[in-house]
């Protein structure tokens, strides 16, 4: 190559120029790469503000969620609470009865109220004390009389308080969450949690139980939240009152109108609020409704909403966009000296070299492009021939090229090992959700089956009560099986023995083992089997227990009863559909999409694993399932299998 002969004068002038018109632009750059960084920084505080809301809003959805659950529960115990509570509103029909016949007296008596019940007040407050929170648990009639309470102050007549009439009044799965007041008899923050005692029939409300819990409850969610120094978490209503706050007291400050109208939307957000209640201006908050999975009546919460509130002292949380100004100002500065410093150094040997540069560059594209096991280990060329070192920064660049190659290809080996590391730590996953879900769904038909045999243990019982706890026990017993073959079913996956069978022989041998399991008798079955269809080629038993779920879904479908038709008829392209159709409730739009998922399930029991089943169990068999339905007017699947060869 021809050397060309220096003499500096175009080095001297690049330099001048980039000395001149660096400056302005490098000036330009600080400001644009300051705003930049300014909305970087403010979306990432932001952000990570409405993520600490959104955890802290479902925790305290979480805790009041579980409290209700535990006096659903409670309201379902069958001997210390519900026939205590059948007994007092017995008693107060009767002393009515009676009051109606008899002519009143000269000087009438006022009546006593009924004795509390001793034996629900000491079950009671054994069950209290699993709970610090609890400051009383109250049962009382329809009447709104006291049947029995760990408060022996708590006045006999409870009728005339909201938590009693919400409660009695609500809706049927609709519970009562007052908001947070002050109670002075405890001296403390409290928040009622009620629920209706329902018949037998779940219909009509008999009674109420009624938790009053004390605000630590809700406080042991907020306190430790801390961000930085200033940063805290709390608890707001729609009115901008603070339920829990760990810097002022709630009468102390108000959230003002304006910031609440913006916070009181139905999702997670962030802002930059004018003036956050505590002095700061300007200051970035979080914010997220709490959002309670159990349905609740009007009058819950005082009418309102709860919201989790996030904010931190504005100076706190604008130091670090004051100390990236500062930065970027000297690294902005810096470079611009480098950059006109250096610019003699661009000279003529720079275009070569770039060009060679590029093709190395693509080669170690295509490196890096090829096959897993392609040339994995082979040895590095050269990256540079000798007639580009041109003993500079394009040199050094070339060398930078030669390490970061080998890191590329060293990352690329892990990279593919972490990979296989991750299919192994997902199935591992897999397992723990199946385990997770399984103790979840063994656990309350054990505490039934052990509250049932407690109860016969107890002593010696009338023969109804007998009866009805046997029943119980096997009920559960029954559910258990059920939920057990589930999960093997889920986790075993046997390969299916085909046979060739006709399609009308398996669907009747399903219809006569559900039949067999009873609970049909208001179910009218209309069978629709086309004659002369090839027969296919399946497990007889797989494809049996497929359609014994789907029989199963569709008569709990149909609780009143309703019309189950069965259909096998030719389809498309030689095959063989097996059609099944109810009358039932249907399956919600929303819900459609999800119900072949594992563990997804609207119902109140189960695993969430039957419809898995049978997707699987059909598409091992060589089959597709397809599913319609409409809410209120009935779901319908379809299962197609290829007719069998010859």
């Amino acid at each position: 190559m021809r050397r060309l002969r220096r003499t500096g004068g175009l080095q001297r002038k690049f330099f001048v120029a980039l000395l001149i018109v660096g400056i302005v632009p490098g000036m330009v750059a600080l400001w644009a790469t300051y705003r930049s960084s300014t909305a970087t920084l403010k979306q990432a505080i932001g952000e990570g503000f409405q993520e600490i809301a959104r955890s802290t809003s479902i925790r305290l959805a979480t805790a009041v969620d579980n409290e209700i659950e535990r006096a659903i529960r409670l309201a379902l115990v069958p001997l210390h609470v519900r026939q205590p509570v059948v007994l007092a509103n017995h008693q107060a029909d009767a002393t009515a009865d009676k009051t109606q016949h008899q002519p009143s007296p000269a000087h009438p008596k006022s009546n006593n109220p009924p004795a509390v019940d001793q034996d629900t007040t000491g079950y009671l407050d054994e069950w209290a004390r699993e709970s610090r929170h609890y400051v009383r648990v109250t049962i009382a009639d329809r009447q709104g009389q006291v049947v029995a309470s760990t408060d022996p102050r708590l006045p006999p007549q409870q009728a005339g308080e909201v938590w009693w009439r919400e409660a009695i009044q609500a809706a049927p799965g609709t519970s009562y969450v007052s908001n947070v007041t002050f109670d002075p008899q405890v001296n403390d923050m409290v928040f009622h949690v009620a629920v209706p005692i329902v018949d037998d029939t779940r219909q009509a409300t008999i009674g109420v139980v009624d938790l009053l819990i004390r605000r630590n409850l809700l406080t042991q969610m907020i306190l430790p939240i801390q961000i930085g120094n200033t940063g805290h978490a709390m608890l707001l209503d729609t009115q901008g009152t603070p339920l829990i706050c760990p810097v002022l007291p709630p009468t102390a400050h108000l959230i003002p109108s304006a910031l609440m109208n913006r916070l009181t939307l139905d999702r997670p957000l962030w802002l930059v609020a004018e003036n956050d209640a505590h002095g700061g201006r300007d200051a970035i908050v979080g914010a997220a409704p709490v959002r309670l999975t159990h349905p609740l009546t009007p009058g819950s919460l005082d009418g309102n909403r709860w919201y989790a509130f996030i904010r931190q002292a504005p100076e706190e949380t604008y130091a670090p966009i004051y100390s990236l100004l500062l930065t970027v100002g000297v690294i902005g500065f810096g470079l611009v000296i480098v950059l006109s410093a250096f610019g003699f150094l661009v000279g003529y040997r720079i275009v070569t070299p770039i060009v060679a540069l590029q093709r190395e560059a693509e080669g170690l594209r295509l490196t890096l492009a090829l096959p897993e096991n392609g040339n994995a280990n082979r040895p590095l060329t050269p990256l540079l021939s000798p007639g580009y070192q041109t003993g500079d920064e394009i040199e050094d660049l070339a060398t930078s090229f030669v390490a970061m190659r080998e890191v590329l290809e060293e990352n690329l080996r892990t990279i593919r090992s972490q990979q296989h590391e991750l299919i192994r730590q997902e199935k591992l996953a897999s397992v723990g959700q199946l385990l997770a879900a399984l103790a979840h769904d063994l656990r309350n038909p054990l505490g039934v089956i052990r509250s049932s045999a407690q109860v016969v243990l107890e002593g010696p019982q009338e023969e109804p009560i007998r009866q009805e706890m046997a029943r119980y026990i096997i009920d559960e017993v029954d559910k258990l099986s059920l939920r057990l073959h589930d999960f093997l079913r889920y986790a075993r996956q046997k390969p299916p023995d085909f046979k060739v069978e006709p399609a009308e022989a398996v669907v009747r041998a399903a219809l006569r083992q559900w039949e067999a399991q009873g609970g049909h008798e208001r179910i009218r079955v209309e069978e629709r089997f086309e004659h002369a269809l090839p027969s296919i080629q399946v497990d007889p038993e797989q494809v049996k227990e497929a359609l014994m779920n789907l029989l199963i879904n569709a008569r709990e479908a149909m609780p009143e009863g309703g019309t189950l038709t069965l259909t096998t008829r030719a389809g498309q392209d030689s095959d063989v559909e097996i059609e099944m159709a109810d009358t039932g409730s249907g399956i919600a739009p929303e819900h459609l999409s999800r119900i072949f998922e594992p563990f997804f399930t609207t119902k109140a029991y189960g695993t969430g694993l039957g419809l898995t089943n049978v997707k699987r169990l059909v598409e091992d068999n060589g089959g597709t399932l397809v599913v319609n339905s409409n809410a209120g007017a009935g779901t319908s699947f379809t299962l197609r299998f290829r007719a069998a060869a010859g």
